[in-house]
């Protein structure tokens, strides 16, 4: 995955609204399950650590990308560039928000599973959301366009044999007047509901389909047990 690529482009690319909607959904299950001290998994530049420390939750994020870290480090949370198989403390609760899962493939996620259950106590929580097929297939390919002053963005989705690939090109503008060329690709991997039960030590105790950006379901929300 093109983690710097897709740290320059994400503040433009969108998705404000649905990402703030899918923040309260989280929070909310959080509140619900009495939960205090949380990991941010996949914390991005920090707008969900923030929303809950503001709500009273101990919470800690980690992200792959250092320039994402950066960023939320600037909101004032606690947050690291680790890989979540090094992270070395026990929580309540672990999140993984806005497609964290859909970017492993089965062999990573069998692993990244195994380290959320390292890093919860007993009886903690995971809560995670997924794209749906119907996510895949009909909203989330496709091509879009992002046209600024300085930086000129376009982004090509196809799925074919449970795999998103999107194919990503930006421009930018240098202070001489030149534009300079970046690309990369990231993918995207669908996962069955009902391949997720399997892993033994995370039992999955809720399923909540919602619609994030069309009438139908595009995501769920899963949210697991530790045994």
């Amino acid at each position: 995955m093109s983690l710097n690529l897709y740290a320059k482009i994400e503040p433009y690319i969108g998705f404000k609204k649905e990402q703030e909607e899918l923040h309260n959904l989280f929070l909310e299950k959080l509140l619900n399950l009495g939960v205090k001290k949380v990991l941010d998994i996949g914390c991005g530049s920090g707008d969900f650590l923030l929303k809950a420390q503001k709500s009273g939750l101990e919470i800690e994020g980690i992200d792959l990308s250092a320039k994402m870290v950066q960023r939320a480090i600037q909101k004032g949370v606690k947050a690291f560039c680790i890989d979540l198989c090094g992270f070395n403390k026990k929580v309540e609760a672990a999140v993984a928000i806005f497609d964290v899962l859909n970017y492993l493939n089965k062999k990573e996620l069998k692993k990244f599973l195994s380290c959320v259950d390292n890093v919860l106590v007993k009886n903690g929580f995971f809560v995670c959301d997924i794209n749906t097929l119907y996510g895949f297939t009909d909203v989330a390919q496709g091509s879009m366009i992002v046209d600024k002053k300085d930086r000129f963005i376009a982004l090509d989705a196809e799925f074919e044999d449970e795999i998103l690939e999107t194919k990503i090109t930006l421009f930018e503008k240098e202070n001489s007047g030149c534009h300079t060329k970046e690309s990369g690709v990231i993918k995207q991997y669908y996962h069955d509901i009902e391949e997720l039960k399997l892993f033994k030590n995370l039992k999955l105790i809720d399923i909540d389909f919602i619609s994030l950006f069309s009438d139908l379901s595009d995501k769920a929300i899963l949210t697991f047990k530790k045994e």
